[in-house]
């Protein structure tokens, strides 16, 4: 009977992993360039058997690196990769990877993403726009050009899922080198999509919501079928 409830609870933490994970996923369905999580069981049990539980959250699962829609804004300074891969910046944390190419320039003229993080160039540094530039273009393979002199090159890059690690909503940090795979094309003037289907995600938030509750109604099942034969056991012979 203890199998039972081990069994059940580790089920119950793995939807319960699940559940979190997906209700993020699907808040950030029209974030510009997420990419969502999933989570395996066997990670969850993992988990389980460890007193780390508490670290089952939004941040756990293997990150979805299906590419989203990519739609055409005309902006400059949007770029979309085309292909699996990110783009270096440096954010408080260390280097960090994300294909969230709404960028800008901050007033020293250095290139940044829409929350503020330095692009990389590609071997360090910070990718600067000279003041006074009238034209800033990007090529295929990631070259950022000022007035059509070469001023940086994006540090473009990719991984495996098992690498990647979600830090934030669009950062990712990677464990180990690129896997060495050619990186993605630089498309100018465009926005990758979320790679999230809301309305899948909504029907997978109903069915790990229901199994989560049939689990819990196991382990209470279990519970008061082991309080019952303690007391049958326990009692005067």
């Amino acid at each position: 009977m203890a199998d039972g409830i081990y069994v059940a609870t580790a089920g119950a933490v793995a939807q319960a992993a699940a559940l979190d994970v997906t209700a993020h996923n699907i808040a950030n369905a029209s974030t510009a360039a997420f990419q969502g999580s999933r989570v395996t069981f066997s990670e969850a049990l993992a988990r389980a058997r460890s007193p780390d539980i508490a670290l089952v959250d939004s941040q756990t699962g293997a990150v979805d690196v299906t590419p989203g829609v990519v739609t055409h804004t005309g902006n400059a300074l949007d770029v979309a990769l085309d292909g699996q891969g990110y783009f270096a910046v440096e954010a408080p944390g260390g280097m960090r990877y994300t294909r969230a190419g709404a960028l800008a320039l901050a007033p020293d003229g250095r290139l940044t993403t829409a929350d503020g993080h330095p692009v990389r160039n590609r071997g360090g540094g910070a990718i600067t726009i000279p003041a006074g530039t009238s034209q800033v273009a990007f090529t295929g393979e990631g070259a950022v050009l000022a007035d059509g002199q070469e001023v940086g090159r994006l540090e473009l890059a990719r991984f495996a899922p098992a690498q990647l690690r979600r830090d934030g909503a669009t950062l990712l940090q990677a464990r180990g080198a690129p896997t060495g795979e050619p990186p993605p094309t630089v498309v100018q003037g465009a926005l990758e999509g979320s790679n999230v289907n809301i309305v899948r995600g909504v029907v997978d938030l109903v069915k790990v919501q229901r199994t989560y509750e049939s689990l819990l109604r196991m382990i209470e099942g279990y519970s008061q079928l082991e309080s019952r034969a303690a007391r049958d056991l326990g009692g005067p012979k």
